[in-house]
């Protein structure tokens, strides 16, 4: 399914931090021209506060106005769990069900964020919103032009910490609230065949809160971070 590709370990001044990296296959949507949306990797991170993840794609997001990304988790705290998404878009998770949606767009020509972000407890509950003025869910869209697309969504409303592990899957898709997943990071082939055609996820990816950058130093670890192996 998706390979590992390496462990990124950053040197800043406020520590350390890790990086997974997640491959994705490229060309593999029903038409390659969107290549905005053509996940070719996925990197996850987090700090004390933040799951950051950064999706990068084929295409110049700054070329485009209509471009989304969602991220689908399940929090692997056993609560409840759904098998559909906060935007109610057509997508099947494969039998497996999440229990936070975070999703995301790069509009005004790509030089834009917005962003929201979900829980389920038996319905889908609105937990912030950029559109809102919230700050718990926020972007970065400096590398738009080289197709990447990064935001942060709070652990706490993840209700995750450190030792914690979450399985998701990131999408791309399109302005219409009817839109299916155009690209799945979890399936490497075709995920739909048409805008009207539900979109097929593959196996879940899984992401295991690490410490706080700090953290690190304190423990001793001399300035590098051991990779994590992901398959």
């Amino acid at each position: 399914m998706n390979k590992w590709i390496s462990c990124a370990a950053i040197v800043a001044t406020a520590g350390l931090a890790s990086a997974d990296v997640y491959s994705d296959s490229t060309g593999d949507l029903f038409d390659n021209g969107f290549t905005h949306l053509d996940i070719g990797s996925v990197e996850v991170t987090n700090d004390a506060t933040w799951l950051t993840v950064s999706v990068q794609t084929g295409g110049d997001l700054t070329a485009t106005n209509w471009g989304k990304y969602g991220l689908a988790i399940n929090n692997g705290q056993g609560g409840a769990s759904d098998t559909g998404n906060g935007w109610g878009r057509p997508i099947d998770w494969n039998g497996q069900t999440i229990t936070h949606w975070s999703a995301t767009w790069a509009d005004d020509g790509g030089d834009g964020f917005g962003g929201e972000v979900y829980n389920f407890d038996g319905a889908w509950n609105l937990l912030g919103a950029t559109w809102n003025g919230d700050t718990n869910v926020v972007g970065d869209e400096s590398q738009h032009a080289a197709g990447i697309h990064t935001w942060s969504i709070l652990l706490s409303d993840l209700g995750v910490g450190v030792g914690d592990t979450i399985s998701f899957d990131v999408i791309t898709s399109g302005g219409g609230g009817g839109d299916p997943g155009v690209d799945h990071l979890s399936n490497d082939s075709m995920a739909t065949s048409d805008w009207s055609v539900a979109s097929v996820a593959g196996q879940f990816d899984t992401y295991t809160i690490v410490p706080a950058p700090g953290a690190f130093a304190l423990l001793g670890m001399g300035g590098l971070v051991a990779a994590r192996r992901r398959r």
